[in-house]
């Protein structure tokens, strides 16, 4: 994907949180059971977890019930608001999960829940590693989910809506009216705001992070409600 075109996508994603902040927050004001029983798994008191693309720190409590040191980023400024006003005692900060503001070997968990999925092109995605494996301590752990946007999954789920923008956009691919790379299309948020995803197989997920130096420690896909399911991988940043 050309750069610019992704720079004029991931800015596109910040303005749209930004500006449905509220709404979407309402919608997100719980913690996934499997996603909790993944961070028990991983992580224990005194550790030092990062969530990146923390939003409206709707897993902060997980982490605080487990004894870890929590710190949440996201690159929306109206997010961050919300989760600070929701849980003042918590650590948050507006940052770019591409220019991550922590020195290395920082945290010993980091993760990040259905956020790669909104960053385009195969460049981007590789800083977004780089920069967890970065700030990692060596034998630290990264925990991270991507929407489940497979087609056979949309169809299983009957996300006809998700369907129909899929394949729009892949014939537009194809005739090169649409400067986007195979895989991507816009899932709308109010019908009025086009928010860019990506479908990833869990094949790509795996070679992005074995690229930026991780070892593979386990995956899974979990279903909430019978509705829609999420891809996850638990990475390890390999020992010096």
């Amino acid at each position: 994907m050309d750069k610019n075109v992704a720079d004029k996508l991931l800015a596109q994603t910040r303005e749209n949180y930004d500006s449905f902040a509220e709404s979407f927050a309402q919608t997100r004001n719980y913690f996934w059971p499997e996603m909790k029983s993944l961070a028990a798994d991983y992580c224990q008191a005194g550790d030092r977890v990062l969530d990146i693309g923390c939003g409206n720190g709707r897993f902060y409590p997980a982490f605080k019930e487990i004894g870890a040191k929590y710190t949440g980023v996201d690159n929306s400024q109206n997010l961050i608001a919300l989760a600070k006003k929701n849980f003042s005692e918590a650590n948050f900060a507006v940052a770019d999960a591409l220019v991550l503001p922590f020195q290395a070997n920082e945290f010993d968990v980091a993760v990040s829940m259905a956020v790669l999925h909104h960053i385009p092109g195969i460049a981007a995605r590789r800083k977004f590693f780089a920069q967890a494996h970065r700030v990692l301590k060596p034998g630290g752990r990264f925990i991270f989910t991507v929407w489940d946007l497979r087609l056979p999954s949309i169809v299983k789920f009957k996300q006809w809506k998700r369907l129909r923008s899929f394949l729009k956009s892949q014939i537009k691919i194809i005739l090169g009216k649409e400067k986007l790379d195979f895989g991507d299309f816009y899932i709308p948020w109010q019908n009025k705001y086009q928010r860019y995803v990506h479908s990833f197989t869990m094949r790509e997920l795996k070679k992005l992070a074995l690229a930026a130096g991780f070892e593979i420690e386990k995956t899974g896909v979990t279903a909430f409600g019978g509705k829609e399911g999420n891809l996850y991988i638990v990475a390890k940043k390999v020992q010096n």
